[in-house]
């Protein structure tokens, strides 16, 4: 029978924390296995806990350790770098990884390199002009904020006063998904009252949204993922007012929302094929195998009409 090895998941939450344990050995004491290291922005939202999930499950399959780790917040750059660091040290067989800030991402990952750990890029592509990872496996972020924007026009009247939101400044993912809706709305006659950084986080983008209302009525809120656009729902919610709010990423709580009359939409991500692509990807670069340099995921609309096949 085949044997599972359990799944270490840790959340590293101090820049000077060193990974713990070392490598495992299968049961009774075999050979030592494969040890894959996935660095998150975070394990905090329901979004990178679902990458996580496929990524442990490729573990499962594959039977390899993964160890998880992440910075409490999506802003937690100095932290992210000082894990993969760690990792590095640590000798893992492969990183599977997702950058806060790419730029900010390019010396740790020519320390890889140097020290000839295979890293994944997953989610978050690094500069244009940086290549020196596996691959990357992600989605479209620019397109996806098009495929969000054409969504609320289906409703929205011409001058519609739209808020929106992208996560931390200096994280591409969330600026191109803000860039994408904002195009598509000012080409289609929309007003933007305000774009501004929520950092990923649903109080801040709880509290933006307050902020706004207080000055003005808002038609519409793109949120650059389902966090933001739950948070800035609430607060919108709250005054009793109504608004077309769409967000990203396709989480369970935000496909709940749409079903139930909430969000008016989430574009999805295969967050879980992500997790999983990366371990995978990882394994064959250490076996020597020819991958591709970038694998794209795909991201459908949900909404109403098709919530129910998302839910199963």
């Amino acid at each position: 029978m085949k044997r599972f090895i359990s799944v270490m998941v840790i959340v590293l939450m101090c820049v000077t924390g060193v990974f713990a344990g070392g490598g495992k050995e299968a049961a009774g004491g075999g050979a030592k296995q494969l040890r894959v290291a996935v660095i998150l922005k975070t394990l905090s939202s329901p979004y990178w806990q679902t990458v996580l999930s496929g990524a442990n499950q490729a573990g499962k399959d594959f039977t390899v350790v993964i160890d998880a780790f992440g910075p409490p917040t999506e802003d937690g750059v100095e932290e992210q770098m000082n894990m993969v660091q760690n990792a590095i040290q640590g000798k893992y067989d492969a990183i599977v990884f997702s950058p806060c800030q790419p730029p900010a991402a390019v010396s740790v990952l020519n320390q890889a390199s140097a020290a000839k750990i295979p890293v994944v890029v997953i989610d978050t592509p690094m500069p244009g002009d940086f290549s020196n990872y596996i691959t990357f496996i992600g989605s479209n972020n620019y397109q996806i904020g098009v495929l969000g924007a054409q969504e609320m026009l289906k409703v929205l009247k011409a001058g519609a006063k739209v808020l929106v939101l992208e996560g931390a400044p200096g994280n591409p993912s969330m600026t191109d998904r803000a860039d994408g809706a904002e195009k598509t709305l000012k080409d289609a006659g929309m007003t933007i009252l305000s774009r501004q950084p929520a950092y990923s986080d649903r109080e801040r983008a709880f509290s933006i949204t307050q902020n706004v209302l207080q000055t003005s009525e808002i038609d519409a809120v793109w949120g650059s993922n389902d966090d933001q656009a739950e948070g800035a729902y609430r607060a919108i919610t709250q005054t009793g007012k109504t608004a077309v709010v769409v967000g990203v990423d396709g989480n369970t709580s935000a496909k709940e929302s749409v079903r139930d009359g909430g969000l008016f939409a989430t574009v999805a991500q295969s967050a879980d094929q992500m997790g999983y692509l990366g371990v995978q990807y990882a394994l064959d670069a250490i076996a020597g195998k020819s991958v591709e340099k970038k694998i794209d995921a795909p991201t459908p609309v949900v909404t109403k009409a098709n919530v129910a096949e998302y839910l199963k």
